[in-house]
């Protein structure tokens, strides 16, 4: 029956205190009411208060519906009036716990949402119609029919993985519908426990590489270079023989012809080329034999413990960082456009504003003044007609609007104000954003704001390992936990020095070391420190622990005077 509204009450005795009327939920009904109300009529016997007297029904299913229907104001709505419970009431109160407990109501995963938006806008639902049907945003809808389009195989991959998917993380695997090697490696970083955007991403950066790669080797091999998977034991890199041999040039053109030249890739660079030369002795150098009492002896410390055999570790983290920060600062910048979208702030904005007005963190006190000029303030859905926005917005609104420009002074200086913004990670290096005002911004969107959030319109912002390790306040060591490692696809590749090859020096004096199996690092690579430490590693300490170490001056600060 299509029952006015002005003769439908709540059961008086509904269980029910929070109807939980949200925005969302009323766009849904005020489309089209979905799913009919379940009524009763009011016994004549029963005793009605003030205000009561037109009430012809109990709504005893919908409760929700109907005081939605209330703040809409709508006239009419849709009932089924169930003869058979109205006297019984025990069975009322039961029908209010199965009606709304989680047990008996089993909602539906991602990849079921997916499949229904999908199969009705194949059926001619416009995308219009289902946002308005169902309440949800554009990009939702839009990330739900791409998501719907996965194959069976695809789905089925992905629900093996132990995650909690929604509709976004879903359409994010539509390019990779059908590459089985992709998307096992896409689990293997979420068992890592990397939030699924930046799984997809670093995969699709790291396909991106490999394909370049591919491509650079091939013009290599047509110009005549010779590729190994890794560098030859009687090798010596084109940078070493020039610090070696007075007058040699390392630029590979000059050895096109030289039988001995070769190139490999160090598997955390595959894009950048390692030249080395089997014949160094044809250009004026020969490494002599080890002695017996040499080639038995390791390198080491003063406190007689082993010391790292060379660089390699450390300049490994600091390429693996410099491309995990910008692209986890994609990801959090296309998170907070989204965020953007709320008119209201959310209870901690507020003061997290005037406590960073106050302070005035090094990023809001160079940037805020520009940050209206910014791309990214329109990205995060700013405007320049102030006066029109500030036109009867509400407090929250206002927040927001506050909130947005501190956002972009933020993220402004800490991905866009210049080259030095991919050292914002790093201890030792200096950039726009120091690491302490990008860790307090981090902890507000990750630590504060998170729990505020989680609602069907915005999740809650799940932070990069690059990121995890400013708000935790520990030093980043790659994107692959300790005691992991890659094995999805991968193949043997050289994947650092050495240790213990030996040459001779200048002064023809017999010693180890690793110049020779790595390429010196550039300038922009080499650490900034006030001072050279002396590290000397436990015996049970991982050489490639204290390697790191050594490079980011055991995880301090870099001091005003450097800085300066």
């Amino acid at each position: 029956m299509h029952i006015p509204l002005k003769y439908l009450t709540h059961f008086p005795d509904n269980v029910r205190e929070d109807y939980g009327i949200t925005p969302a939920f009323c766009k849904s009904l005020l489309a089209k009411q979905q799913v009919v109300l379940t009524a009763i009529p009011i016994p004549d016997d029963y005793d009605r208060q003030d205000g009561e007297e037109e009430f012809l029904f109990w709504v005893i299913k919908g409760n929700r519906r109907l005081e939605a229907g209330r703040k809409l104001q709508l006239e009419t709505m849709m009932c089924l009036v169930d003869l058979t419970m109205a006297g019984d009431r025990a069975g009322l109160f039961i029908d209010q716990l199965v009606e709304n407990d989680g047990d008996f109501r089993l909602p539906l995963s991602a990849f079921e949402q997916a499949q229904a938006l999908f199969q009705a806008h194949q059926a001619g639902a416009s995308r219009t119609e289902l946002r308005q049907r169902t309440g949800r945003t554009k990009e939702q809808i839009t990330a739900g029919i791409k998501a719907g389009k996965i194959s069976e195989q695809t789905r089925r991959a992905a629900q093996a993985m132990d995650y909690a998917w929604t509709l976004d993380d879903v359409a994010l695997l539509a390019e990779f519908d059908g590459d089985d090697q992709a998307l096992a490696k896409i689990q293997q970083r979420i068992d890592w426990g990397h939030p699924v955007a930046y799984a997809v991403e670093s995969v699709r950066d790291q396909l991106a590489e490999e394909a370049a790669q591919n491509k650079l080797i091939e013009e290599l091999e047509q110009a005549g270079v010779r590729i190994t998977e890794s560098r030859p034991p009687d090798a010596l890199l084109l940078d070493t023989l020039a610090r070696l041999v007075d007058g040699f040039d390392p630029d590979p053109a000059e050895h096109v012809s030289c039988p001995g030249q070769g190139a490999f890739f160090y598997s955390y660079n595959k894009t950048q080329p390692e030249y080395y030369c089997t014949t160094p002795s044809a250009h004026g150098y020969a490494p002599p034999l080890p002695s017996a009492t040499t080639a038995s002896t390791p390198a080491t410390s003063p406190s007689g413990s082993a010391k790292p055999s060379g660089d390699e570790p450390s300049r490994k983290i600091v390429i693996e960082g410099r491309n995990a920060w910008p692209r986890a600062g994609t990801l959090r910048q296309q998170w907070l456009a989204e965020f953007f979208q709320r008119k209201s702030a959310p209870k901690p904005v507020l003061a997290f504003v005037t406590q960073t007005l106050l302070d005035m963190p090094g990023p809001v006190r160079d940037y805020l003044t520009a940050a209206h000029r910014s791309p990214l303030y329109a990205e995060f859905g700013g405007t320049t007609d102030l006066d029109q926005a500030l036109h009867g917005a509400s407090a929250g609104t206002q927040t927001m609007m506050l909130l947005r420009l501190i956002a972009v002074a933020f993220e402004h200086q800490m991905t866009k104000a210049s080259q030095d913004c991919k050292n914002t990670w790093r201890p030792d290096k200096y950039s726009p954003c120091s690491r302490a005002d990008a860790a307090l911004w981090l902890r507000f969107l990750v630590n504060t704001l998170g729990p505020e959030l989680g609602t069907r319109t915005i999740q809650p912002y799940q932070p990069a390992p690059i990121e995890r390790a400013l708000i935790d306040g520990t030093l980043y060591r790659g994107d692959v936990p300790a005691g992991q490692a890659e094995t999805v696809g991968e193949k043997p590749t050289e994947t650092g020095p050495q240790a213990g090859t030996r040459h001779q020096d200048a002064d023809g004096s017999d010693s180890v070391s690793s110049e020779q199996d790595e390429p010196a690092p550039s300038a922009d690579d080499e650490p900034t420190i006030l001072h050279d430490p002396v590290v000397e590693a436990p015996v049970d300490q991982d050489v490639a622990e204290v390697t790191y170490l050594a490079e980011v001056g055991q995880g301090g600060e870099v001091g005003d005077a450097e800085a300066a």
